[in-house]
């Protein structure tokens, strides 16, 4: 039997901006339109997270610690209560918005940029851990950026190696990772809100500068999001904007 198959990864951000991979999505449907969805935890990954950040996946009872959750011809509360049905008047405009010949329900949620109002999750393309190594001496060990760096392999289910060492108790590291990047960061946005204080007083503070797109980039992404072979929201990360901005130069590209 013939199979279409489409993989995801489930996703949280922090107050940092950190993205947490707490779960891969797997679908698959065949030709007999029978279909399957595949969830598998990354538990080392949402083990790092408290309640305020991470309350659970729908429809999936993650206290029970298995390795996957499989639901056959059934589709997952997950699903049902982000993607659209094809009763929908705009059903077809909402396919086409997002590239799609047919509703592939992960690849819908990658692309769309529709926010679930009932929790704080959302889709990115699924791709293997890769391994990360760092080399890193004394000099180099409170730097903000290579903090941030560290951490977000970490969040996002890279195996990291620090200086030959495998980071295999994540939890641990991750919480002295995060405590030293939280008192860093808190201390720059200190620093950051007295500059500007300072400004405001001195009549100098203009505000925040727009964000300056680079044209021939865009160009080359835009492309490569009218032939399919990137999607909007994809683009848009690698630029630094959002997705409503992305359709908005777009549009602007046409006139």
């Amino acid at each position: 039997m013939k199979e279409y198959r489409s993989f995801g990864s489930i996703c949280v951000k922090d107050e940092f901006g950190f993205v947490y991979n707490v779960s891969k999505i797997e679908y698959y449907l065949y030709d007999d339109d029978s279909f399957k969805y595949i969830f598998k935890p990354n538990y080392d990954i949402i083990e790092l997270l408290d309640s305020k950040i991470f309350q659970g996946i729908q429809g999936i009872d993650l206290d029970l610690k298995k390795e996957e959750y499989i639901r056959e011809n059934i589709i997952p509360t997950f699903i049902s209560e982000r993607v659209p049905q094809q009763n929908r008047e705009d059903y077809q405009e909402l396919l086409e918005k997002c590239h799609l010949d047919f509703m592939d329900p992960i690849l819908y949620l990658i692309n769309t940029d529709y926010k679930y109002s009932g929790d704080n999750l959302f889709l990115i393309k699924y791709e293997d851990p890769k391994n990360i190594v760092y080399k890193i001496d004394e000099s180099k060990s409170n730097s903000m950026t290579l903090l941030h760096d560290i951490i977000n392999n970490i969040t996002i289910n890279n195996n990291v190696v620090i200086n030959d060492v495998l980071i295999d108790h994540k939890k641990k590291f991750y919480n002295i990772l995060i405590f030293l990047y939280s008192n860093i960061y808190k201390k720059y946005k200190d620093s950051q809100r007295i500059g500007i204080e300072k400004a405001k007083l001195n009549n100098k503070y203009k505000g925040r500068k727009a964000k300056q797109i680079d044209k021939f980039k865009f160009i080359e992404l835009n492309e490569l999001v009218n032939n399919k072979q990137m999607s909007v929201k994809d683009a848009s990360n690698i630029l630094g904007i959002s997705i409503y901005k992305f359709y908005r130069l777009r549009k602007d590209l046409q006139k």
